[in-house]
């Protein structure tokens, strides 16, 4: 049934009228890298292109802040995010947006600003893509990378490096110093345009476009959750004081790394002086100012998009999976 539902619901965004049906709120949209070319895993910079072009074709794009409610059949208003910062988003996203003038927001990690240094998801992804051998040994245990093992070996360390504390620096800790170094294969160029975070100087001059704002994602993308308390605070507050530091203006708002976080991480962001939060599905009645919903976007296709803009308030009520 699910099936048959998302398919109706692909092809009802086309619909005459069928905006009076839906939600007038703004629906906001999550992206996350936008590299040169296919990765398997973020959305290529043709894909993006595409769907800015929808976007701009079907639907009215507004800055984050506008909470305005459209009336019935007005234009669905749209928001753009992105999260973690990587640096195709200076290189790629940025200059598509601003050729169609779309606004977007950034919430960005601090982490993979500096060289060599890597969001601990990303770093997984790159292994598990490029790692050229047969297999690693990590404490004792042989993960054997060999195409018909490669996946499962790969999902045990990411389990074996999730459970290692304090989270997240004891992860950390184990990829810089006993895994292996992606730059021992791949290259310089490659690792920049799929993997790298955007540089102090990039962030700088997103920033410095009207169009454009700067937020809050943790300094390491941790899972806040498995955080100690003042872990929680330092993820948060070193990252925020290091985007003021560059942007030179006050960072408001704050999205949470894989949509992970309870009543004592909103609390925490409330003490800190968040004004506004970014989550995916909202998991507490508490603080609604610091849980506004978003919708990821992971699929090239534009019916999807077409649906997710349509419905994607409405689905994410009534909790339907939308993917």
């Amino acid at each position: 049934m699910n099936g048959i539902v998302t398919g109706a619901l692909r092809a009802s965004w086309k619909l005459p009228f069928i905006n009076g049906l839906t939600s007038r709120r703004p629906i906001v949209l999550l992206y996350h890298g936008t590299p040169p070319s296919e990765d398997g895993v973020s959305m290529p910079a043709d894909a993006f292109e595409q769907h800015i072009q929808f976007l701009t074709r079907h639907f009215d794009c507004v800055p984050l802040g506008d909470r305005r409610k459209r009336r019935a059949f007005d234009r669905i208003r749209v928001a753009v995010t992105f999260d973690d910062g990587f640096r195709n988003n200076a290189t790629i996203a940025v200059p598509v947006l601003r050729k169609y003038r779309v606004p977007a927001t950034f919430f960005v990690c601090s982490r993979h600003a500096g060289t060599g240094r890597y969001l601990w998801f990303a770093y997984l992804q790159a292994l598990e893509s490029h790692f050229p051998g047969d297999g690693f040994s990590f404490r004792g245990r042989f993960l054997d990378m060999s195409p018909a093992q490669r996946s499962a070996s790969m999902g045990r360390l990411r389990n074996w490096l999730l459970e290692l504390t304090p989270h997240p620096m004891a992860m950390y800790s184990a990829i810089e110093n006993e895994l292996p170094r992606l730059e021992d294969f791949i290259s310089a160029e490659y690792l920049s345009e799929h993997y790298a975070g955007m540089t102090a100087e990039q962030i700088r001059e997103v920033a410095s476009d009207p169009l454009f704002t700067i937020g809050a994602h943790t300094a390491d993308h941790p899972f806040l959750t498995k955080c100690q308390a003042d872990e929680v605070i330092r993820q948060l507050e070193t990252n925020r004081q290091w985007i003021e530091g560059i942007v030179e203006k006050r960072c408001g708002g704050v999205a949470y790394p894989a949509g992970d976080y309870d009543d004592d991480v909103l609390d925490h962001c409330h003490d800190l002086g968040f004004d506004e939060g970014y989550a995916l599905t909202p998991r507490s009645g508490n603080r609604p100012e610091l849980q506004v919903p978003r919708v990821g976007v992971y699929s090239t296709s534009l019916d999807v998009l077409g649906m997710k803009v349509q419905w994607g308030n409405v689905l994410r009520a009534v909790r339907y999976p939308i993917g």
